[in-house]
């Protein structure tokens, strides 16, 4: 009983301390806006619900802008106290709405937000009498009736109520981290794809400028087949974020995801494949990029390359051996080289090898602050990369247009192109001349970027 008195004790003086504060803007001539969380029983705050409190705060900053009402933000006060989170911030003079409209539209913030009982914003006249409208929040715990009539009637325990509050509030905190986390990621594969197609003189790749050796697409063309791809992004990291069972199994869940991708594809581009390999790449990053981040263990390389590989176990022998009837560039290639010509799928059995042994390292060290500052290095960085890649990437574009001498010979040429311009001149000659195109590597450039972007916004080197 003693504790129970020191504790409500200890809340009334805070209360106390808060109407002082209120009172000190109304000398001023001021309104006020605060806002506190409805917590019963005590402690009223903890580590969780100061999270959802900033969260809230957040937001109403934001509507509060929106709706144009405005705050004087260098006198704003925000504060953790026995009572709880309190913020308080005179309200300027707003010419198109008044207190009470001001009053509304914070209410109408209130019902709109999911947990919105939890919330109380309340506004203050300059006499620091609180403008109401009269209306009676819901009970949290059973919505049948008033949080008054339930508080007086004791209907509930603190105890249920508190834990219906923790429970809800972790959900929605959780719920929140994961679409702002989803958003992130889809919004870096996106950049990767920008960056990749943006880069300039590529060895008969499609540039801004140049179509490179394609007759049937543009730089267009794949700006088209970008804006298409982001709802499906962020279905292959939903699929990552809540998938829970075995990962060898996980293939056709994320190929159906893709198969729907590469139809809208089709329709922006008018039946030109720009991102088909592309596609299938990016729904297995995503999707083990999401499953990583949502079981909270830290993003590396190892550990995204050991998802990759489970997701790809067997994947050559199970779809390109004993194949009676090649359709796919990718199948025609593969009965005519084997391992050589397995392409995207051998690299995805191995955890995308390649880009791990080349591009990610390189960019690394080489992409970083001052780089993005300076256009010229930032080309120059990017189609190294590219180059980087290309040493040693089995292109099945290259083979299944040429043959194993022709691709060696671009691997040469690539390898001293990094050091020798007149090389690199040399490369890009001999891809127009035999219209070549290292379609292949492009795409994988286009991961590893997007594996950089990942690795730089986690900290995870």
């Amino acid at each position: 009983m003693k504790q129970t008195d020191s504790n409500l004790s200890k809340i009334l003086e805070a209360r106390e301390k808060r109407s002082a504060i209120r009172k000190d803007i109304a000398v001023l001539e001021f309104h006020s806006l605060s806002l506190t969380l409805n917590i019963p029983g005590y402690p009223k705050s903890n580590k969780l619900l100061s999270a959802f409190f900033s969260d809230v705060l957040n937001d109403l900053f934001t509507y509060l802008q929106a709706n144009r009402i405005s705050i004087d933000s260098r006198k704003e006060f925000l504060k953790t106290d026995e009572a709880g989170a309190f913020f308080i911030v005179p309200l300027l003079q707003n010419r198109h709405l008044n207190i009470f409209e001001i009053k509304q539209l914070t209410e109408i913030f209130e019902e709109n937000h999911k947990l919105g009982r939890l919330i109380d914003i309340d506004i203050f006249n300059k006499y620091t009498e609180p403008v109401s409208s009269g209306k009676e929040k819901a009970c949290y715990y059973c919505g049948k009736f008033s949080a008054v009539s339930c508080m007086r009637n004791k209907r509930h325990s603190y105890k249920e109520i508190r834990i219906k509050i923790f429970e809800e509030i972790t959900t929605f905190l959780e719920e929140k981290t994961k679409e702002k986390q989803i958003h992130k990621i889809c919004n870096l594969a996106q950049r990767a794809l920008l960056y990749e197609i943006s880069i300039s003189n590529k060895p008969g790749l499609v540039c801004f400028d140049s179509p490179g050796v394609h007759r049937d697409m543009n730089f267009f063309s794949f700006l088209n087949s970008t804006s298409v791809l982001l709802p499906f992004f962020k279905e292959f990291c939903e699929l990552g974020y809540h998938y829970q069972e075995d990962i060898n199994k996980v293939l056709p869940k994320i190929r159906t995801i893709g198969l729907q991708a590469e139809k809208m594809m089709f329709d922006s581009t008018n039946n030109v494949n720009t991102h088909k390999g592309i596609i299938f790449l990016f729904g297995i990053s995503l999707f083990t990029v999401s499953k990583i981040l949502s079981e909270n263990i830290p993003f590396t390389d190892l550990e995204f390359q050991n998802t990759v590989k489970k997701i790809g176990e067997g994947l050559v022998k199970n779809e390109l051996n004993h194949l009676a009837d090649p359709k796919t560039h990718g199948e025609k290639v593969f009965q005519k080289y084997g391992i050589e010509g397995a392409g995207i799928r051998y690299e995805i059995e191995n955890g995308l090898f390649t880009i791990f042994q080349t591009a990610v390292p390189y960019f690394s060290k080489n992409l970083n602050s001052e780089v993005y500052r300076d256009q010229t290095k930032l080309q120059k960085v990017l189609l190294q990369g590219l180059l980087e890649i290309m040493t040693i990437n089995n292109d099945s574009n290259i083979l299944f247009r040429s043959d194993l001498d022709t691709l060696n010979h671009i691997k040469e040429l690539a390898k001293e192109s990094i050091s020798d311009l007149k090389a690199y001149d040399l490369l890009c000659d001999f891809c127009t001349k035999n219209r070549l195109s290292p379609g292949g590597s492009a795409d994988l450039l286009a991961v590893s970027l997007f594996i950089h972007f990942i690795k730089t916004e986690y900290h995870e080197f």
